[in-house]
């Protein structure tokens, strides 16, 4: 083979091997005006104390239900809140800090359309990160109270220019605040994004914050909890922030989420979720997780068999990928015997999943050392199956008729991975249309083009087994009836929304910044970011492919549980970005793969509190044996134990399972 070929090949190994170690399952806070702005957020100065664009990758070369155990869903009467938003800026001036009032209001109203307005004081000056969480902040608050979002109408109103994530939290308390009648106290502020399940993430620029606080005549100041330290632009160091918050006369608390930060900004307590019970495997679910475990370990035991029957010289190119399948393997046999049953599954998928994908790449090498490209084309045809898989896996999902609340979740939850499934068939049409499109294309286009193309039917079809295990493993449990279709559609278009805001909100904050530095388009940026990055990869592939499934469903119900399923995908997913990219500063090798962050402390504490968030919510729903929002759980408890890689998705399982376990207490509520 010419090293031409073996660099390009070996380009999709490194694609194939990141993406598939999170398949299973189904810089800082830049707060800073513009030189002529009271608050407007650009990147600061050192950029290397931020988790900025450089961590990006490298420039482009049914039964009577029992009396429900969750609380009525909240009473909102609506109101206006007026908070005061922090932000730092340096912009090639000394870093100073401020603050901007927001006037938030929440509306009732008899439509059922969501409608979310802001107000500005000057042109341009709520920019778009800004917007996408002020969208967050609603969503967030109505899963938390369990209120359908369309019966009111949403303004948040800036005082200044102000762009950035740092005020999802206190946002998000805004808008509890308004759905509830609560008044903020105007002594106390705070700073934080806010994560799916109501957990509160790191943010930057902390201390010149407080200095904008003090000169604002705050007295509290409400930080994420785990940060006490941030660092200081002026001294060139980190800070104990309670301690610079007494030397300007303020009292710095921390707080881990959203109804601790509430308590401290408003003196009242939210609801919460009130438990059951203890959440555990039915026995039935526990054996039928075992036996798929099994089956996927067989499944990788026969890939692993026909990768070793290609010649020796074809092989040494993948071996790299059968030592990650073997070592999942190792894993699945661990996890088995300890009993740890959906961890068990997850590893075993994993092995034959990487053990599949290596043979396939395998066999490409070997078809094209010995026969050229026009093989290769042909290959490529055979895997284009997956779209007649599809459509069949399509039919049997759309005809699926839930018959308690836990049967809905896993509907959803298999419409998921089928979304995901569709998208990625559209990347690889993508590819190939790209390529006809090319009227100079050369012989490396069109190996990177079969290449491409091969490994995304070759993906999605394997989502498209995780759907049938999802609807085989997930159904048959539970005692609640299942929701009607108007919850279904209120809770789908509101999770719909949070994921789009969430993707926009990513965008903005990392792949623009990025897409500018190196002076690209920004949509070019979004092709290299989903080659690298296989979070942003499926939630775009989510919502995509969502979008043409239900069109064409005639199923009302199939419709709102495609959007559904999809959206909290992409919801946590496009969550799990913000926290990777931006929160916690991820360090990335060449590869893309994790290998540290710049705020381990704050990850351990994010881990903790999702932990904790992902259990009481669990427990809120444990007699409907919340099959989904366990297997997630479980996996999460184990997987941040493990590298940074591991614990980054383990952050992002905890969100799953909170999400799926909120819209099973809804269900379950209606």
């Amino acid at each position: 083979m010419s090293k031409g070929f073996l660099r390009l090949t070996m380009l999709v190994v490194v694609l194939m091997v990141a993406s598939l170690l999170a398949a299973c399952g189904g810089g800082d806070d830049d707060d800073s005006p513009t030189p002529t702005s009271a608050a407007a957020e650009v990147t600061p100065t050192p950029a290397a104390a931020e988790p900025t664009a450089t961590t990006a990758p490298p420039p482009p070369t049914a039964t009577t239900a029992p009396e429900p155990a969750t609380p009525e869903p909240t009473k909102a009467s609506g109101g206006t809140v007026e908070v005061d938003a922090l932000w730092f800026a340096s912009d090639g001036q000394p870093v100073q800090g401020g603050t901007s009032l927001v006037r938030v209001k929440v509306t009732p109203k008899n439509d059922t359309t969501l409608r979310v307005g802001f107000f500005e004081s000057e042109v341009g000056g709520s920019g778009p990160q800004w917007r996408a969480a002020g969208w967050m902040s609603v969503i967030t608050s109505s899963l938390l109270l369990g209120i359908d979002p369309s019966s009111y109408e949403f303004s948040f109103d800036v005082a200044g220019r102000i762009d950035g994530p740092s005020a999802g939290a206190l946002m998000t308390v805004a808008v509890l605040a308004g759905f509830l009648g609560d008044e903020v106290n105007p002594n106390v502020t705070m700073t934080g994004t806010v994560n799916p399940d109501g957990t509160i993430g790191p943010v930057g620029g902390i201390p010149h914050k407080l200095e904008g606080a003090a000169a604002a005549g705050k007295t509290i100041v409400l930080v994420p909890g785990g940060q006490r330290y941030d660092y200081d632009y002026a001294l060139g160091q980190s800070v104990d922030l309670v301690q610079a918050g007494q030397r300007l006369g303020l009292q710095v608390k921390l707080v881990p989420d959203i109804y601790a930060a509430y308590r401290e900004l408003t003196g009242s307590e939210l609801p919460r979720p009130q438990p059951t019970g203890q959440a555990s495997f039915p026995g039935s679910a526990f054996d039928k997780y075992r036996a798929q475990a099994t089956n996927w370990y067989a499944t990788y035991q026969e890939n692993r068999r026909d990768f070793f029957a290609l010649p020796a010289d074809v092989q040494e190119y993948r071996i790299g990928l059968i030592d990650v399948a073997d070592y999942y393997a190792g894993l699945a046999d661990q996890f088995l015997g300890e009993g740890q049953i959906a961890a068990a599954y997850e590893n075993a998928f994993n092995a034959a999943a990487v053990a599949r994908i290596a043979r396939e790449a395998a066999e490409l090498d070997n078809i094209y050392y010995t026969s050229g490209t026009d093989p290769l084309i042909e290959r490529l045809s055979s895997s284009q199956s997956a779209e007649t898989r599809l459509s069949a896996v399509t039919q049997r999902l759309e005809a699926e008729n839930p018959r308690t609340a836990s049967d809905a979740v896993a509907v959803m939850d298999a419409f998921a991975n089928l979304s995901i499934a569709q998208g990625l068939i559209f990347q690889a049409r993508d590819a190939i249309n790209t390529y006809l499109a090319t009227p100079d294309a050369t012989e490396d286009d069109l190996l990177t083009t079969i290449y491409a193309a091969n490994y995304n039917y070759v993906y999605a079809d394997l989502y498209l087994d995780l759907s049938e295990d999802t609807l085989n493993i997930g159904t048959g449990f539970g005692s609640s009836p299942a929701p009607n279709l108007e919850v279904l559609q209120a809770i789908s278009e509101t999770l719909r929304r949070g994921a789009e805001a969430n993707i926009t909100y990513f965008e903005s904050l990392i792949i623009e910044p990025w897409a500018e530095e190196y002076g690209i388009h920004p949509n070019l940026a979004k092709y290299y970011f989903q080659q690298s990055d296989n979070e942003y990869l499926v939630a775009v592939a989510a919502v995509g492919g969502a979008q043409f499934l239900a069109g064409n469903m005639l199923k009302e119900e199939a419709k709102a549980s495609v959007n559904l399923g999809s959206s909290l995908t992409a919801y946590a997913k496009s969550a799990a970005l913000i926290a990777k990219y931006y929160s916690l500063g991820a360090q990335l090798d060449d590869t893309g793969y994790v290998v540290g962050f710049d705020r381990v402390s704050s990850l351990a504490n994010m881990l903790d509190f999702a932990d904790d968030r992902a259990e009481e919510l669990l427990s809120s729903v444990a007699h409907e044996d919340p099959i989904q929002g366990l297997y997630y759980y479980d996996n999460a408890r184990l997987l941040r134990t493990g590298d940074s890689q591991d614990q980054l998705l383990a952050l992002n399982y905890y969100w799953q399972s909170a999400i799926l376990s909120e819209a099973l207490g809804i269900f379950v509520g209606q």
